[in-house]
């Protein structure tokens, strides 16, 4: 039994190994450490991601915060709110209102040099709604007047005298129409209209009030502010006072074509100077309505024609006086002083919008459709730093003759803040724009009705001192051309100076006269024109059935009182050209319409039609589409009417 191999002794390799505990003490350390190192890593993976991928997404928040939350506030500056005094009470804001009265309506204007003031206290105040009314106490007021002063004077128009006249005698509105349409641009009597003898004498002192009143030094129509914080687009229409001007002007012309018809020439002559100098004052009162009102009101004066009749026609003393107080008018009110109130008007409403006190939705009103689909501007922040900054920018733009943008409302670029700040400014301006363009044409084309006011008057000077109108071109002892009636007129347009330089026994291009080819007559300078130094676009016409011919001139008393003397062109030519009057051939053919000068004949740059000088000394605009025989008519005399 003591040889028992039932558990044999094991291998050497089969045995497991000695434990070394210093080394398994260094083993774990290791691994210790190791596990450390590995967790260290992966705590920088972690911050590295954070960094590199959670940036664009904080800059992301940061965008967004600052394009679509924000909203910066307003800044007064020179940049932004264009002038930086007076201020409101608070301090906070402009008070556009006190800036545009003190530019406007107050400035060092006394209370008794203001001619509308007698119109207040004889007829009342204008106001057009309860609003106004409520507020007519301050009116008073400005005017130095008693609110309690009731008015002693009354006015009716001819229409709705003649309306209320046909109405009582069973006649119809039509009958009243034609009634009212004879009384305006041609003389009458009450040989004529019977009915009319009553309107005159009730209207007689109103009139003659309003004369007085417009030889004031100013006549200006008190700003009132409505409420605390109402701007100024909601406070200075004047709506009734407009419609006042209007309502004179009309009134003026009916008396002043009595006053022609019955010889009384002075007394037109007075309510002509009265009609031009009330359009004069009211195109003052600084906004654009108030400066198209005032054009329109001039151009009822300057169409009334005081030679109209040939058996008491206006003499040369009369039509030299009649010049002289046209040039006494009130100077007319610069551009610029209509873009500066245009500019408080828009500034005035963009700070109101940064104050919380007026939103883009109001513009709603005003017949900006475009904003209703356009969210992006509508309802995220504008930074209004960045709005009135563009808002000065395109007054200076417009100043300068640059056109205005159009807005771009579905860019997507106006999710920023910058870009959709500029897009409600030029949205806000596309609103003013057609006013202003209007404006603006209308008072270039009220200078051409100066302009062919004058030349027409000093042809009816040359023809009172010469018992002639002047010929086409005068001519030397072989029938040469010499000189143009543009030439011969100089003397009766202020051009004494000019007129002496010239010899007129030389050809107008000899190497003297020459010199003059490029000097700028301002009366025969159409502002609408492209014009050249030394251009015109004002023309006679001339052939043998029309009032001018080469060489000699004719009589007036060949031609009836529906004549055309002096026309637009549309080809411009040197000044003292002398062969390139139209011709009756070429005018016989119609008024050209065309947006160019590449059309010959009767034709002007001012839309719809052209302006002309007729015999009796008035100027009218007259349609493209006038009928060509009227045309005919208007040109070699024959027009029995002005039914044209």
């Amino acid at each position: 039994m003591a040889d028992d191999k039932s558990n044999p002794e094991p291998l050497d390799e089969d045995k497991p190994p000695l434990i070394d505990h210093v080394a398994g003490a260094a083993a774990i350390q290791e691994v210790s450490e190791a596990m450390a190192i590995l967790t260290t890593k992966q705590s920088s993976c972690l911050v590295r991601l954070a960094k590199y991928g959670g940036l664009p997404l904080a800059l992301l928040a940061v965008l967004a915060y600052w394009n679509t939350i924000r909203s910066p506030r307003l800044k007064i500056s020179k940049a932004t709110t264009y002038i930086t005094e007076p201020r409101t009470i608070d301090g906070a804001q402009i008070d556009y209102f006190a800036a545009f009265e003190r530019e406007f309506y107050s400035g060092k204007m006394k209370i008794e040099d203001n001619g509308y003031r007698l119109i207040v206290a004889a007829l009342g105040h204008a106001a057009d709604d309860a609003t106004e009314r409520a507020f007519s106490g301050e009116f008073y007021e400005k005017l130095g007047l008693d609110p309690k002063t009731a008015p002693t004077l009354s006015y009716t128009e001819t229409y709705d005298f003649l309306h209320d006249y046909c109405a009582a005698e069973g006649l119809g509105q039509k009958q009243a129409d034609e009634w009212d349409a004879r009384v305006f641009y041609a003389p009458w009597t009450f040989d004529d209209l019977p009915m009319l003898e009553k309107w005159h004498e009730e209207n007689t002192a109103v009139l003659d009030l309003v004369a007085k009143a417009v030889r004031h030094p100013a006549y200006r129509f008190p700003t009132i502010r409505t409420s605390e914080d109402a701007t100024l687009v909601k406070t200075t229409q004047w709506w009734g006072e407009i419609q006042r001007a209007r309502s004179f002007a009309r009134m003026l012309d009916a008396r002043a074509c009595y006053r022609i018809g019955i010889g009384d020439i002075d007394g037109a002559i007075d309510d002509v100077i009265t009609c031009a100098r009330l359009g004069r004052h009211t195109a003052h009162q600084g906004t654009i309505l108030g400066r198209l009102v005032g054009i329109a009101v001039e151009g009822i004066a300057a169409s009334i024609g005081v030679a109209a009749l040939q058996e008491s026609s206006a003499s040369l003393e009369q039509l030299r006086r009649l010049i002289d107080e046209l040039d006494a008018l009130p100077p007319q009110p610069s551009w610029d002083r209509t873009l500066l109130a245009e500019r408080y008007h828009a500034l005035d409403f963009f700070q109101a919008m940064a104050h919380g006190e007026e939103s883009l939705a109001e513009l709603k009103e005003w017949g900006i459709i475009e904003i209703n689909a356009n969210n992006t501007v509508m309802k995220l922040p504008v930074d209004w730093n960045i709005a009135m900054r563009r808002i000065n920018e395109l007054y200076e733009d417009f100043d300068a003759g640059n056109p205005w943008p159009s807005p771009n409302l579905q860019s997507p670029i106006n999710f920023l803040i910058g870009p959709r700040s500029r897009r409600v400014a030029e949205l806000f301006a596309s609103r003013s724009m057609p006013a202003f363009e209007a404006s603006f044409e209308a008072n270039r084309r009220m200078n051409c009705v100066h302009n062919l006011q004058r030349i027409t008057l000093a042809l009816l000077l040359y023809e009172r001192e010469h018992g002639t109108l002047p010929p086409s071109y005068t001519v030397d002892a072989a029938g040469n051309p010499l000189h143009s009636w543009r030439v011969l007129l100089l003397p009766y347009l202020g051009q004494a100076e000019l007129w002496g330089n010239i010899r007129l026994d030389e050809p107008w291009d000899s190497e003297h006269n020459s010199q003059f080819h490029d000097v700028d007559v301002s009366r025969y300078r159409c502002l609408s024109c492209k014009l050249r130094p030394g251009q015109t676009s004002y023309s006679v016409v001339v052939g043998d059935k029309t009032a001018f011919q080469e060489g000699e001139g004719k009589s007036l008393d060949d031609f009836g009182p529906h004549l055309m003397l002096v026309v637009e062109r549309e080809q411009p030519v040197c000044w003292m050209d002398p062969v390139s009057e139209l011709t009756q051939s070429i005018a016989f053919e119609g008024i050209v319409d065309k947006l160019d000068d590449s059309g010959y004949g009767i034709g002007s740059p001012h839309p719809g039609g052209v302006i002309v000088g007729f015999r009796n000394g008035g100027v009218t605009f007259i349609s493209n589409a006038i009928e060509v025989s009227k045309l005919h008519g208007l040109l070699d005399g024959t027009q029995k009417t002005r039914d044209w």
